[in-house]
């Protein structure tokens, strides 16, 4: 059996959003949030070590963003970001997202 490597619970389910980078800015699915970081599923990726800035959409049209650094990138799927060290609002931020969301 694989051996969970993340350190953060996660929420699997995808929402809606957006990413900016020096690469461009597309409209993309987010999934697999937690408080280090997600997964941006669109085609258009960014370069492994790019930082980007990532806006999830939830709830009833309730944006947070959050900028990071692309980890890796999976052709023709996305990539996976790890959040910036984040200040006390924005790490609270995804914290009251991922209790909104049953995640403790």
């Amino acid at each position: 059996m694989e051996q969970e490597r993340r350190k953060h619970k996660r929420v699997s389910r995808p929402f809606e959003g957006n990413w900016t980078g020096a690469s461009g800015a597309n409209s993309c699915r987010i999934s697999d949030v937690s408080l280090g970081g997600c997964f941006v599923q669109t085609l258009a990726t960014p370069s492994a070590g790019e930082e980007t800035q990532v806006t999830i959409t939830f709830g009833n049209n309730v944006s947070v963003s959050f900028a990071g650094k692309v980890i890796y990138v999976e052709p023709g799927m996305g990539f996976a970001v790890k959040f910036n060290d984040m200040n006390d609002e924005g790490s609270e931020d995804v914290r009251r997202l991922l209790e909104a969301l049953g995640v403790r």
